[in-house]
Parts: structure tokens; sequence; C-alpha cells
């Protein structure tokens, strides 16, 4: 049995994207991107198995799923099954049937996220970059290829700035995570990759070393992503135009060209004088190890006026 080429497959069947365009049994889920429910904006992503997550934060509130009979099956974290009006719409729906909108509605504005991580510190830092429009238009989050490709410490230039790296500092390995936190588009065509950061402290369970080895965790990323662009770059175009299709991403998105380009990204910027010069040294060297044709990694932070370039 061969092991499948790298592969992106989160675009929607044309049976669930019909489900989202306007008129359409899920097409409120799409409307929510524009609008607040009970003081709480949502963002909708499309997602493998043909299905359509809705997030507050880091949660996701609803899950819907086009089933091979014609239906459509809404569920969510088990957290919230017993949530009031969650027995009304956590279920599965006639794709014709009626009250949909209402019952999503009152679920949202009744359903309690009690735990505060999901929905404040780089929760808050994902919902912020989410919304941007320039320098770049993201349309995709928890990027994760599939089938057989190289992770980001498989690579020489990897092992190379590892041991570059001073002690408190250096990987033990390669890196736990495998999901870029949020794919964009920028102005040239190119496919940024976005990693995010909180620097506030209001996530305790987080700690400097995390912001400061950023850059090498996105650098693992970048190797990852430059090594098989092209033969995902079909993939992510597909979920790039359905999302056009339907009103989640604007029309004026660029096609993707090719290339890469990477960034970090805080929210406010609120690192201390120590934790801003072991970053510096950290992005230098990985500055030194990217892909000839990669520029170096952009430092952005989300100011009261938007997104502001610090590096």
């Amino acid at each position: 049995m061969t092991t499948p080429m790298p592969f992106y497959d989160r675009a929607p069947s044309q049976e669930l994207q019909d489900l989202l365009l306007p008129g359409g049994f899920l097409a409120p889920l799409v409307e929510l991107a524009g609008r607040q429910v009970s003081g709480h904006r949502h963002a909708v992503y499309l997602r493998v198995k043909n299905e359509v997550d809705v997030y507050r934060g880091r949660t996701v509130l609803v899950n819907a799923k086009r089933l091979f009979n014609g239906r459509v099956r809404i569920k969510a974290h088990s957290a919230y099954d017993s949530q009031p009006g969650a027995k009304d719409f956590l279920r599965e729906w006639q794709a014709d049937e009626t009250g949909f909108a209402d019952a999503l509605n009152h679920y949202l504005s009744e359903v309690k996220v009690t735990r505060q991580d999901l929905t404040r510190g780089e929760a808050k830092v994902q919902e912020q970059w989410s919304l941007v429009r320039e320098p770049w238009i993201p349309f995709d989050r928890e990027g994760r290829l599939r089938g057989d490709h190289k992770m980001g410490a498989d690579f020489p230039a990897i092992r190379e700035a590892n041991s570059k790296l001073d002690a408190p500092t250096r990987s033990s390995g390669s890196r736990k995570a495998e999901k870029i936190d949020q794919l964009a588009i920028d102005p040239q065509g190119r496919l940024v990759l976005l990693e995010l950061k909180d620097t506030s402290k209001k996530d305790t369970s987080k700690n400097d070393s995390e912001i400061y080895y950023s850059p090498f965790q996105l650098l693992q990323y970048v190797w990852e992503w430059h090594d098989v662009l092209e033969s995902v770059r079909n993939d992510l175009q597909a979920v790039i135009d359905a999302r056009v299709a339907v009103g989640l991403t604007p029309a004026c998105i660029p096609r993707l060209t090719g290339g890469i380009r990477a960034a970090v990204g805080f929210g406010a910027d609120q690192r201390s004088p120590g934790v801003k010069r072991r970053y510096a040294m950290v992005l230098d060297i990985v500055n030194q190890h990217l892909p000839d044709d990669v520029d170096p990694i952009e430092t952005w932070a989300f100011a009261d006026t938007g997104p502001k370039l610090v590096t």
C-alpha cells in the first residue's frame, strides 16, 4: 500500500458548498462571521470530512457535517451538550427543515464557555488576526498537512539552527505541534504562515520560552510547507475558492501564486526586555537558516489601530 502524497483536504463537496450559499440551509453559519451573538464574535472554517466548524475563541461550539443521506448533523464538544438550547439544536436536521437559524441563535446566546483560556489570551489573539484584511487575508486556522511529507525537524537546516541555540532555548527534538496557527494570502499571492502568541500573561499555562522560541517553531513550518507547496497549492486554492463562493472570505483575495511569507503575530506587545533580547537572538539564528527564496521572518503586534510591524 502506497503512502499518499502531501495533500490539504479541507475544501467542501459541492453539496456542502450549496448548503452554505446564501439561502442554503447552513447559510446562518456563514452569517455568523459578520456579526456578534451575545457580545461574542465567531469564526467559521471549513474542515476535513465535509465539515464546518464554528469557533468561539479556541473552542468549537458548532460542528456541521453533511451526511450521505442528505441530512445535516450538528454537534459540539460534549461540554456543551447539556447547556440551554443544545437539545433542540445539536441533532440531525433535514436539509429543508425550518427553524435552524432560530435554534442556532438561541443556542449561541445561551451557551457558556467556562474555561477562560478558551476565550482569552491566545484565543483573543487568534480572533484579532482572523479579522485582518491587511497586510494579508487569512483563510484557515490550525493548518495541517496530510499524507506523506517531511516534518520540520527532519530538515538539515533545522538541526543546524537548533544546534546554534543556547541550552535554555534549544529544542530537544521535533516539535509536538503539527498545526500552523493561521494560513493567509498576501497581496503578492504568497502563502503566509502565521504563528500567534499571547504576551499578556493571561494564559498562565504558557511561559516566556514559548514566546522567544516561536521563530524556531515557525522555521520548522516554513521548511515543511516550502517543501510541498507546489503539491498542495491547488488544494489550498480550492479551500480559498469555496470560502469566497459562500461569502466567508472577501472576493478581493489574491490567488495563491506560490512562495512563502512567514510571520509571528502577537496581540499587544507586552514582552519584557529580557524576552525581547532572547527573541531577537533566536530570530537572528532562524533567519540564517531559511530557504533561499523565503524572506526573513516578520514580527507583528496587534495595536489599537490594527497590525503593526515590529521587526
